[in-house]
Formats: C-alpha cells, sequence, structure tokens
C-alpha cells in the first residue's frame, strides 16, 4: 500500500489515496500560503519526492526547475 505525504509551506497532510482528501487541503493550504505542493510517495523501502508542475502532474524534484513549478 502507497502513503501520500503531501507538504505545503510547514504543513503535512497524509493519505493512501493519491487525490484524495489530502490533496484537497494541500490545495487549499498552497492557494493560501501562495506556495508549492510536494510530495512523498512512500510504498514499503522505496521513497519517491515530487513536486506538483504548471502541467499539472507531479514530477520527481530532481527534474523541477523555477520554471516548471506550480506556485497557488
Amino acid at each position: 500500500m502507497k502513503k501520500f505525504v503531501y507538504q505545503v509551506a510547514s504543513f503535512e497532510f497524509v493519505d493512501t489515496v493519491a487525490f484524495g482528501e489530502a490533496w484537497q487541503e494541500a490545495k487549499q493550504t498552497a492557494t493560501a500560503h501562495n506556495a508549492e505542493i510536494y510530495r512523498l510517495v512512500i510504498k514499503g523501502e522505496s521513497v519517491k519526492q515530487e513536486v506538483f508542475t504548471k502541467a499539472g502532474c507531479f514530477l520527481s524534484t530532481k527534474y523541477a526547475t523555477a520554471e516548471n513549478v506550480a506556485i497557488f
């Protein structure tokens, strides 16, 4: 089972559904704080670090640039 940890400013929201309740809370918080949304995808020992982009999807942070990261 995967766990999704959304990080916005100093807030964290956790869910087992990729775009569930935690995602909705993260979007609202990002809009209120004019911030980016980062996400950890945890499955067993594997942890992926991602950021929400202007294209409307999550992308590995190693490919993120100031030009493609979405700020709400």
